[in-house]
């Protein structure tokens, strides 16, 4: 693929750069695609050896440093390296995918709605709810009937259509959008944005917000990070926006715009419990604490554009039956062609009359919002999605491991070998320890040093030694971490996540195959 060669002064792999915005094939029309990158494995060196330049170190030095913070779980050097995928996917996979959200709002941050009635008097009445309450309404509860509900008017499909007040970021005009579903990230490390109007906000340092020259998280633009308990970042003048004042545009006409308010300080606030909103686009941000915040993942709109009729069908060495022993997963070996063909032949019966039944109520001028809303979970779906290589990693070590869905496997996979592209050494080390290595329990290695001893000449087996399920379950080991310890000891082949180049393809081509998947209501 041809590219156009433009200096920079920003660090590069010519590995990377090879790949940089070409398209890699996964599954039957899905992709991923590197956008975009910021940081090389020097990176996680600075920022590990703040005293150390450009050029002064040799590369096995920086392998060893790289080695030893993986080895030990220093984390925070490997989130100064960021990237920027395109990825599209079955919409199952997503649900998945989309668990691994990292830029998240503290629990207690409030999102803010409008009330429909006061806007038909003219005015905005602000409500409030927390961003954990939002998340309690979307589960399902046991039980459905409305009159046992404790309070109806707050359940997952009135929140769905509340309005959330949201900026329009080419004007910064407030307009409204709507929640399309709510995530609990879990307990992570979380600074306090106070600003000098008063108001503050709770969130992770990756977490972005709509500063004064654009989209960027708090860490990229101020350097904020934790040291010793306390909230460190670099001092300057730095402006967010928050909720702005009303502007008359005629005499029966306001508008209200967002403007700008200086950060005071950070404030580092210990690790909380952590979740992010998904909104309907074009724009994906919404409002919280009063200021303007975005969620972590842009996702194709099939609110404001017609969703392209891809639908996702595995190959018959991947249509299995259910497992007898888990509960997530497959069965080993495929079932009958015969019972494959007519699966398949339901799932297009299904996926036919759902594309039928979109593009004629598309035709039908109804609106897109309502057109798209049976569409099935194998229909692809696409996104943005920025990470750093710390959580990235984290993300791949879950879902290239054989337990993991096959469908996301084969994503995880191709990401690695991006990863592999502009972190090598990284890579490496993320290989060594956290896809061939293991954790072992105390009582696992009670367990081996009972048949291993170590002293200064090295490691030595301890004649005749040997260890029964009974004297594994003495030491305190159940009957599943007993077998688990055995997998464990099995030699493993080292992945090799290596890009085919071959099958890398123009976005042009891909682009112009997801416009022909587009209803022809849509061409003009």
């Amino acid at each position: 693929m041809a590219r156009d060669s433009h200096p920079t002064r920003r660090p590069t792999v010519p590995a990377a750069e090879e790949i940089l915005g070409g398209y890699f094939p996964v599954l039957d029309h899905g992709f991923v695609a590197l956008v975009d990158y910021m940081g090389t494995d020097d990176s996680v060196e600075r920022a590990a050896r703040v005293s150390y330049g450009y050029g002064t170190r040799k590369v096995s030095a920086t392998r060893g440093l790289i080695r030893y913070l993986r080895r030990h779980l220093h984390t925070t050097p490997s989130e100064m390296v960021e990237f920027k995928f395109h990825c599209a996917m079955p919409m199952f996979v997503a649900r998945q995918w989309i668990r691994h959200r990292t830029a998240c709002l503290a629990e207690g941050t409030e999102v803010y709605f409008d009330l429909p009635g006061a806007e038909a008097r003219g005015r905005r009445q602000l409500y409030k709810l927390s961003i954990e309450e939002i998340w309690q309404r979307f589960q399902p509860t046991r039980n459905r009937r409305p009159d046992k509900q404790r309070n109806p008017f707050f359940r997952r499909d009135r929140v769905k259509r509340m309005k959330l007040r949201q900026v329009d970021e080419g004007t910064l005009a407030f307009q409204y959008t709507r929640i399309v579903d709510v995530y609990r990230n879990g307990v992570k490390p979380v600074f306090r944005m106070v600003l000098e109007d008063g108001k503050s906000i709770e969130a992770t340092a990756d977490h972005r917000f709509l500063f004064a020259g654009g989209w960027d998280t708090l860490r990229g633009a101020t350097g904020v990070r934790e040291t010793g308990g306390r909230a460190v970042w670099r001092h300057d003048d730095y402006f967010v926006h928050v909720n702005g004042a009303a502007e008359k545009l005629d005499w029966d006409q306001i508008r209200y715009k967002a403007k700008l308010v200086r950060i005071a300080r950070f404030e580092y606030v210990g690790e909380r419990e952590t979740y992010d909103l998904e909104v309907e686009g074009p724009h994906h941000n919404f409002v919280a604490n009063g200021i303007v915040t975005h969620n972590s993942v842009n996702e194709y709109s099939g609110r404001y554009s017609l969703m392209p009729l891809l639908f996702y069908s595995p190959e018959q060495d991947q249509f299995s039956l259910q497992s007898a022993t888990s509960n997530q997963g497959r069965a080993p070996g495929s079932v009958s062609p015969e019972f494959y063909r007519e699966a398949m032949r339901r799932w297009d019966e299904v996926r036919g009359r759902a594309a039928d039944d979109y593009g004629w109520l598309v035709g039908e001028n109804v609106a897109r919002e309502l057109a798209r809303i049976d569409l099935p979970l194998s229909t692809y779906t696409q996104w943005y999605w920025k990470i750093d290589l710390h959580n990235l990693l984290h993300f791949l070590t879950l879902r290239v491991d054989d337990h993991a869905q096959w469908e996301i496997q084969e994503y995880g996979r191709v990401m690695a070998g991006m990863v592999k592209r502009v972190a090598p050494l990284s890579y490496e080390a993320w290989v060594d320890y956290q896809v061939m290595g293991d954790k072992l329990s105390g009582a696992e290695i009670a367990a081996l040093s009972r048949l291993v001893s170590a002293d200064a000449d090295g490691l030595a087996a301890r004649g005749g030694a040997g260890l029964s399920n009974a004297e594994l379950a003495g030491l305190g080991l159940s009957g599943r971490e007993i077998r688990e310890l055995k997998e464990k000891l099995v030699p493993r082949e080292v992945p090799d996540y290596e890009l085919d180049l071959a099958t890398m393809r123009d976005p042009q081509d891909v682009a112009a195959e997801m416009d022909r998947a587009v209803p022809e209501v849509d061409r003009g």
